[in-house]
């Protein structure tokens, strides 16, 4: 790096399939304006749903959604981030299948490891607990979370998966819809795995939509096991680990930099027209943790032919 790219404005766009992403950027957002970022910082925040009519988890198998997923990809480099989020379970997992891995034209980082982390550290600190990761259907059919708790040493029998197809768009209409409550109703399981003597039952979100509606998932949970349930939701711990990588000045290899007072932008883009009531919906759960994020998705910009 050059001294004169130290001045420049550190770019971060961050991704996901909806709007479920949005958390992670309101939280980065509140983080950095609370250390007063020394370099100028812009958030772009880049919804990359890809059609009205049908998002990633309707497409027949996982070679077709990454295939969509390499052209959202492609058009993000053309932002020239210093680093690409992927905050997004479904897309992380999406990732390792593209051609834009191969070569990848920025640094990217995913979700992914954050929530294996996170849960492999609640399954050893309480060795009798069970984990159901709920997630997407592309996400828990990847078996991606179980696949490296599994490696890590964790018993196949303390872990399940749960997928709740549609939840996430759901969501994304309206958080507060009783339509939210009766989807999670369907996406616990009946068979909910047996916690012998004072095991906890971890539920692990891997979709990061589901942060909007945590309080519904505790209480349903709660509700069918009669147990202690504790929710396990990796996004603050990826916001935690971006914070330092940019504290350090070097995302994934940015270069240098410091923590001490410059002004944050935030911009929200999609390629899918977003009705007034779906923006309000979900810009009155950012607003008290990021009033600028809210306003960027009031005031966001449309592109069609984004990919």
């Amino acid at each position: 790096m050059c001294p004169k790219d130290e001045r420049r404005a550190l770019r971060i766009v961050i991704t996901d399939s909806g709007l479920g992403g949005l958390t992670i950027a309101a939280e980065l957002e509140k983080e950095l304006r609370s250390a007063a970022a020394g370099r100028p910082i812009e958030l772009i925040y880049v919804n990359a749903w890809p059609d009205p009519g049908w998002g990633y988890n309707d497409l027949p198998d996982p070679g077709a959604r990454a295939r969509v997923l390499d052209k959202a990809l492609g058009r993000m480099a053309g932002y020239e981030p210093r680093l690409l989020v992927i905050a997004c379970n479904t897309l992380s997992v999406l990732y390792d299948l593209t051609e834009f891995k191969r070569n990848p034209a920025v640094p990217v980082r995913g979700i992914i490891d954050e929530g294996v982390e996170m849960f492999e550290e609640a399954l050893t600190g309480d060795p009798a607990g069970r984990l159901i990761v709920f997630g997407t259907r592309t996400t828990i059919e990847s078996a991606e979370h179980i696949r490296r708790l599994t490696k890590k040493g964790i018993a196949p029998k303390r872990l399940a998966g749960a997928a709740c197809h549609g939840l996430a768009a759901v969501i994304d209409d309206d958080p507060d819809s009783p339509a939210v409550a009766e989807m999670i109703e369907k996406c616990v399981p009946g068979d909910l795995p047996d916690l012998g003597s004072g095991g906890t039952l971890f539920a692990g979100f891997v979709c990061t939509h589901y942060g909007y509606v945590r309080d519904a998932f505790q209480s349903i949970l709660d509700r069918k096991t009669g147990r202690k349930v504790e929710i396990l939701d990796p996004n603050m711990r990826l916001v935690r680990s971006l914070i330092k990588e940019i504290a350090k000045g070097n995302p994934a290899g940015a270069g240098p930099g410091t923590l001490e007072g410059a002004g944050i932008t935030v911009a929200v883009i999609s390629k899918i027209e977003l009705g007034e009531a779906k923006r309000r919906a979900i810009a009155r759960k950012i607003e008290p943790v990021s009033p600028p994020t809210a306003r960027a998705l009031l005031h966001y910009t449309w592109i069609p032919d984004l990919f």
